[in-house]
């Protein structure tokens, strides 16, 4: 199998990343069901995951539509992502710290494969690109929100996938919202300007686990990405890739497409073993 024209955004870990203040605010709203479909471009298809002789592919066009998605966390802030498919497996991709989208084109692949997928910002991120690090410490509850959400829409098995400060909610709420798998990209331990951390008990389930990180990861040490994945409970598995990428900078270039595909293949064999 081969990942064609991976394009993914640069994400930084929330560390590294500016801190303007808010252009935005956030205006909380009663729980809405997706709205209309919207035209999204799809730039990363996998050949194989849409050959004729695959009976569960979905037809491109059908994935190049989102619904927006507009849910309400339960400390009353509202955020708007992306739904795409259905189905009752959802998988959650939860985004970085610096606010640019990187999980688009894994969202729409996963649901090509008959799966429910949702991509959104954090509260604390702003049209103009910039974040808010005050509002961007409630990741935990945006990420919660999420789990809530896809609920509502039918989801009965959830997949939290999420890279850097997303790995790190999903990490956090692995038990809690019992998820069946989890994938994390780029995190450390924790956030020790935030207090935040995560605790073994965070990750002592028995669900498979992805843990993936560039060997010369330039903003989040491959050191402290093992510090997280050695918190972890069995099974879980390590990969590392050449290079410094970043989070889903990992999905560019050579070895992007390779980490692209892994993790696809990881969230499918869980959703359809």
């Amino acid at each position: 199998m081969r990942l064609i024209s991976v394009t993914l955004l640069l994400i930084l870990c929330v560390s590294a990343c500016a801190v303007a203040p808010p252009s935005l605010t956030d205006s909380p709203g009663p729980m809405q069901e997706p709205s209309p479909t919207r035209e999204v471009p799809i730039v990363t298809p996998v050949e194989s995951a849409f050959a004729p002789g695959n009976p569960t592919a979905a037809p491109l066009d059908e994935i190049q539509t989102s619904h927006v998605a507009t849910f309400r966390t339960t400390d009353g802030a509202t955020i708007t992502g992306e739904l795409y498919g259905s189905g009752e497996t959802a998988v959650i991709f939860s985004a970085m710290g610096n606010c640019k989208p990187g999980w688009r084109e894994l969202a729409q692949l996963t649901a090509a494969q008959g799966l429910m997928a949702l991509t959104y910002p954090w509260r604390g991120c702003r049209e103009s690109g910039s974040a808010n690090e005050t509002e961007l410490r409630k990741f935990v509850e945006d990420a919660r929100g999420a789990i809530n959400f896809v609920r509502e829409q039918g989801a009965e098995r959830i997949i939290l996938v999420g890279a850097s400060l997303g790995g790190l909610a999903s990490a956090k709420l692995a038990i809690e919202s019992n998820a069946i798998g989890i994938v994390i990209v780029a995190s450390p331990p924790g956030i020790s300007q935030w207090g935040f951390e995560i605790e073994s008990s965070d990750v002592n389930t028995e669900i498979p686990k992805l843990f993936i990180t560039a060997e010369k990861d330039a903003v989040v040490p491959v050191s402290a990405a093992r510090e997280l994945f050695d918190l972890a409970a069995e099974p879980k598995e390590w990969q590392t890739y050449p290079g410094t990428a970043h989070g889903t900078d990992l999905i560019q270039g050579e070895t992007g497409e390779a980490a692209a595909l892994r993790i696809l293949e990881f969230v499918l064999t869980i959703a359809k073993p």
